[in-house]
């Protein structure tokens, strides 16, 4: 079944000079968490269009973020690692979803994200992305193991050491579309962006 929801503001996009006005005659009226730059759909919506013009790099999404904040005349309410660490999360489930893919340093957008952006212009929340298997079964994985240790782990640390090996992302030796398999791959991505003598935890 399709869901339909009102239209919302691109709030990704300078050209959207309503919503940067009403943020400068009302500063500080969101939650610190609420501003609206910082939500899943905003940020996803961010995340795609700059896949779709090559590749997207996390730092790339972090300087574009930052230029809406600044064009709406504000700080972002979060920390630098804070922000950065909400649009590496919305990178790693647009990856589980299959939307987009590594590419160099960055990402671009698969035929499947394509797909979406052309569906979702504005935007995808993370329901939206229930209906791709990938994600479906990664965010069923999370549920029933909680947030605990669990089995993922090993192929989680795995995929993260192959990547500070020098391991190619196509070298994941685990059967695709398995929960190791997506492990893997979220372990090699969040090396692209760790210091180089940081172990993950």
């Amino acid at each position: 079944l399709t869901r339909h929801r009102p239209p919302q503001p691109a709030l990704y996009h300078p050209s959207t000079p309503s919503y940067l006005s009403r943020m400068k005659r009302h500063p500080g009226i969101l939650f610190r968490d609420d501003h609206a730059f910082l939500q899943a759909p905003q940020l996803i919506a961010l995340i795609l269009h700059l896949a779709e013009k090559g590749a997207a790099s996390l730092d790339g999404c972090v300087a574009r973020l930052h230029a809406l904040f600044e064009q709406a005349g504000e700080d972002p309410p979060l920390t630098p690692d804070e922000v950065r660490d909400r649009l590496r999360r919305n990178i790693v489930a647009l990856h589980t979803a299959r939307l987009i893919e590594p590419e160099g340093e960055g990402y671009r957008l698969t035929d499947r994200g394509r797909e979406a952006l052309h569906r979702h212009p504005l935007g995808m929340d993370r329901a939206d992305l229930m209906e791709y298997p990938e994600y479906a079964a990664a965010v069923t994985a999370d549920a029933q193991h909680g947030a605990g240790m669990d089995a993922r782990q090993r192929s989680y640390d795995q995929g993260y050491a192959a990547r500070r090996a020098g391991l190619r992302f196509t070298e994941n030796p685990y059967t695709q579309n398995t929960v190791d398999h997506l492990a893997w791959e979220n372990g090699w991505m969040e090396a692209l962006d760790a210091p180089e003598d940081h172990t993950p935890s």
